[in-house]
Order: structure tokens, then sequence, then C-alpha cells
């Protein structure tokens, strides 16, 4: 009797052993559902009409959607694994770099998306070319320098003014644009728009609003916010980005956005913004140049 009760025990535990052996072997064989591919080399920007300026973009990201549900941000050029197959739809967001920081990559606020529906196949490549433009309902102020007279006015304290170099001088961007040149007698130069509309920037992070610049600078330059409420009589000056030279010999144009609430969000009573540019010349250096075009700037209506 005691013997029939350990062997029923022993034939038990065999039993169960043999039935994990074999259930695992099932889960690790398995074979893997191979992912589906998208292909995207770049997002194509275009304006849509005058008002909106150039066409130029810096567009690093794609942010990938597939259903609503967000797959990843990749850097492009992209070779974008997706676990899906079938009819799916899939949303493309340009992302950027956010004050030119690569730690710090976003979704443009102001790009709409690329929208599409596509049959998804395991272990296949589709190429895709999307395209984007700005969202309707954006303010825009413009400064392209297309015109003799530009929209920045000298500070009394400047000693260096912005000039317009004119096209087709081979240094420039596309069309026109705006230089500050300095030498060692010029220790200090500064710019101010004088803009209305500027006092409507946001005071919130959540909010967007964006400098969109094309430049070209082998001496650093500081870009900032002016801020005042209604008891003060005079601006104070809160930097945004100093932005660091794009070349030392050969001319080199960089793009960036910068992100307005990053400083207007620590002036809550403000009641009048606009924007500065200044460049300190500590050292008596010469041959400063700083090559400015297609400033813009952008925020919801």
């Amino acid at each position: 009797m005691n013997n029939l009760f350990f062997l029923n025990i022993d034939f038990t535990r065999v039993l169960f052993f043999f039935l994990i052996i074999n259930t695992s072997c099932q889960i690790i064989d398995q074979p893997e559902i191979a992912p589906s591919f998208i292909k995207i080399e770049k997002i194509k920007f275009e304006t849509i009409n005058p008002n909106q300026g150039t066409s130029s973009e810096k567009i690093s990201d794609a942010w990938i959607y597939i259903n609503g549900n967000l797959e990843g941000a990749y850097e492009l050029p992209a070779t974008i694994p997706l676990h899906y197959q079938g009819i799916n739809e899939l949303s493309i967001y340009p992302g950027i770099k956010r004050n030119g920081i690569s730690a710090d990559r976003k979704r443009y606020p102001f790009y709409n998306s690329y929208d599409t529906t596509m049959n998804l196949i395991a272990d296949s490549i589709i190429v895709l070319q999307p395209k984007t433009n700005y969202e309707e309902d954006l303010y825009f102020w413009i400064e392209d320098f297309e015109d003799q007279q530009h929209k920045f006015e000298n500070h009394n304290t400047s000693q260096a003014e912005l000039n317009i170099i004119d096209f087709p001088n081979t240094d420039l961007f596309e069309g026109n644009a705006g230089v500050i040149s300095m030498d060692s007698s010029q220790l200090y130069c500064e710019l101010r728009t004088n803009e209305l509309d500027f006092n409507l920037f946001p005071k919130n992070l959540n909010i967007p609003a964006y400098i969109e610049l094309n430049y070209a600078n082998n001496f650093p330059f500081t870009i900032g916010i002016l801020h005042k409420d209604q008891s003060i009589t005079a601006y104070f000056k809160q930097a945004l980005i100093t932005l660091v030279p794009t070349y030392e010999n050969e001319i080199s144009w960089n793009k960036t956005y910068l992100f307005i609430p990053d400083a207007t969000n620590f002036f809550s009573s403000a009641t009048e913004f606009d924007l500065y540019i200044s460049i300190t010349n500590f050292n008596n250096e010469n041959n400063i140049k700083v090559l400015l075009d297609n400033f813009k700037v952008i925020y919801r209506q």
C-alpha cells in the first residue's frame, strides 16, 4: 500500500515534469512574426501661400503613429520596423531639435501630419515620401530682408547696425539677407523689434510659440526676450539662446527652431514683449560677421 502511494507520487511528478517541458518547447518553438518596414529619407515641407514665407526647414525626425498609437521617433533617414500586418492607419509627424539641442527632440506643433492608410506586409519595405505644410490659423511675423527697410531697430547702446546684402552675393542663403559686421572698435551691437502683436506671446510652457531662423555666423550672438509690465517704463532683457558659430572661414548656413516660452514663462505679469539680437565683442576681435535670413515668429492665433 505504501509502495503504491509513493509510486503514484513519482508518476505524478514525472508527468508534471514532461508537461512543463512540452509547454515550454511549444512557447520557445513558436516562430516570431517578422516585422514590416517603412523607409523614409526625408519629410518634404512646402508653404502654401506667400504669407508663410520660405519653405526652408530642418526636419530631423519622424514621429510614427499606427492607429493612433505612438510607435517611436526616428532620426531621418530611417528604415523603421513596425510589428503590424494588414491594413493600418499611419500618421507621420515632423520632428525637430528644439533650440538646436539633440537631446530635446520634439514634434513640431505647427507642421501638419502626413496621414495614410496602408497594407503592411511582413518582412517587406514600403518606401514613403511624406509631405507636410503649416497648420491653418497661425500667426506669422516674417523678416526675410527682401525690402531695404528691415523690421529691426538699433538700440541707443549699439555700436553696429544691421544692413542688407543684395542678391546675388554668393554668401546668401536665398534672396537677400541681413548682416551685422563688427571690428575691434565696436564692442556691442543690439537690435530690437517693436511689434504690438508680440505682446500676445504665451507665458505657458504648454502653449507653443517659435522663432524660425536661417543664420550663418563666425562669432556668437544672442537672441532674447524683452519684457515689461505696467509698473515699469523700460524693458528688461532675458536671453533665450546664444548661437555658436556655424563657420570659421567659409560661410555655412544653419536653421534653428527657438521655443519662445522658455523665456516668457518666467514673466507671468508681463504685459509687453519684444525680441532683441545682441553681440558682445569681449576681446575686441575683427571681422565679426552674423548673417540672418527668414526670421519668422509663429504662434497660434
